[in-house]
């Protein structure tokens, strides 16, 4: 008589079978990266490498040891990609520059007029600035140091004021300035974002409580000095200014 192949049953095996783990998906592998974008991630590690040197030592001592080893990369790397330290420096700013600008015009964007958006234009370039504080050493000192680099910067800043300004005028924001004014206006708010932040906030015990009123006055400022009143004309030593209006002396007098 053939035996019943019938499992006895075995409570402990069953229980293990079911604490057992399940199994486990296959981890997916990152995509490779292509040799294009290792070097565009190396090139970039080296310029950032060289911000924060130049933020610490000036360019002056911002030498190539000490770059790489900041990037964590060998000396030889360094010639892959530029063909001197005065090579790096032209770039550098240039790259940081545009850096710089993204980041501000993320802030600005949807700003419904020109003053507005120079409002948020000052909040974002100072919340860059004090999250990268090499920033200022490496664009101030480029005049000396990276002439053509610093230039190329000025001019990529210049390039977007004067779209921006255009717009403005164009859409009557600004009754009280011609065309041909525009340029000046561009270097008058640039410059005072630079040394508002770097001359004033910077050296302020309380940075962050100073760029809320700074801001404030600025934006202010920009409000009031868009509308273009005319100025009186300056009156030359030793001479009378022009008569005033009857009724307004008279009001002077008894006041």
């Amino acid at each position: 008589m053939a035996r019943s192949k019938t499992r006895l049953a075995d409570p402990e095996a069953d229980r293990a079978a079911g604490d057992a783990a399940p199994p486990q998906p296959r981890k997916t592998r990152k995509p490779r990266l292509s040799r294009q974008e290792k070097s565009e991630r190396t090139r970039a590690a080296i310029c950032q490498a060289a911000a924060e040197v130049i933020g610490e030592y000036g360019y002056a001592n911002a030498s190539i040891s000490r770059i790489m080893e900041r990037a964590g990369l060998g000396h030889g790397t360094f010639y892959a990609y530029f063909d001197s330290r005065q090579d790096l420096f032209d770039a550098l700013l240039p790259m940081k520059g545009e850096e710089v600008l993204g980041f501000v015009q993320e802030r600005v964007r949807g700003a419904p007029d020109f003053i507005e958006m120079e409002y948020r234009g000052f909040l974002g370039f100072s919340e860059y600035v004090q999250k990268h504080p090499w920033f200022f050493r490496l664009l101030h000192e480029a005049q000396v140091a990276a002439p053509d680099g610093h230039h190329r910067h000025i001019n990529n800043i210049l390039t977007r004021y004067r779209k921006a300004l255009r717009r403005a005028h164009d859409a009557g924001e600004m009754p009280g300035y011609d065309v041909s004014e525009l340029d000046t206006l561009a270097f008058l708010l640039m410059s005072a974002r630079d040394y508002v932040y770097s001359q004033h906030v910077a050296r302020s015990d309380d940075a962050a409580g100073t760029i809320q009123q700074a801001v404030r006055t600025y934006a202010k400022f920009v409000a009031h000095g868009l509308r273009g009143a005319e100025p009186r004309p300056a009156t030359p030593a030793g001479e009378k200014g022009p008569p005033e209006a009857p009724g307004k002396a008279r009001r002077r007098k008894r006041a």
